[in-house]
């Protein structure tokens, strides 16, 4: 039986639109038993910049809040935190407002989004324990998007069992059925 759903595949091609669709459609067959969050691109609203893309913000699945994960600083800005290419990880704004939409402790089954688990969450010790932590509950479901890229975490995790991952070549909708056959046969 397969318990969690990776979703992986190369910048761009879709795996956090295709994980919202997911968590849409299973919110309105389940709409108690899901929760988790998003990263969504921060665009500038100039458009005379080079690149429109200034940073990333974890969003919660149900869209009431939102926070910033990750920020581009101006050019000769001192970066106060961890560093991917040219964002600032704000781990204390991220283990804030993001642990608490991954947090579980129940009993009954649960889906739990996590998009994306990668190089600028995973420098959150935090975040990485409470991921394991969900990994080994019985009662959860796991939607997650990875970086296609290795990364020692991740590739631990791809090795549990239990586990279901689809690599993105193309949007697909076999990601869809699989995650609706997956969650259907837990909750039985």
């Amino acid at each position: 039986m397969t318990k969690h759903l990776l979703l992986t595949g190369v910048p761009g091609i879709g795996k956090t639109t295709l994980c919202k669709n997911l968590a849409e459609t299973l919110r309105d067959r389940y709409p108690k038993q899901i929760k988790g969050f998003y990263t969504e691109e921060v665009c500038s609203k100039d458009r005379s910049m080079k690149s429109s893309r200034i940073g990333f913000d974890v969003v919660a699945v149900d869209n009431k809040t939102r926070a910033s994960l990750a920020r581009a600083l101006p050019e000769g800005a001192q970066a106060r935190g961890p560093k991917v290419s040219k964002y600032t990880v704000d781990v204390n704004s991220f283990e804030q407002n993001a642990l608490p939409l991954i947090s579980y402790s129940g009993s009954e089954v649960t889906i739990i989004v996590i998009d994306e688990i990668g190089k600028m969450e995973l420098f959150s010790h935090r975040f990485k324990a409470q991921v394991m932590k969900l990994f080994e509950s019985d009662f959860v479901f796991l939607l997650c998007t990875v970086p296609v890229h290795s990364i020692p975490f991740v590739n631990s995790l791809k090795g549990r069992l239990m586990l279901r991952s689809l690599k993105l070549q193309e949007k697909t909708e076999i990601a869809l059925q699989t995650a609706s056959r997956c969650f259907s046969q837990q909750n039985q």
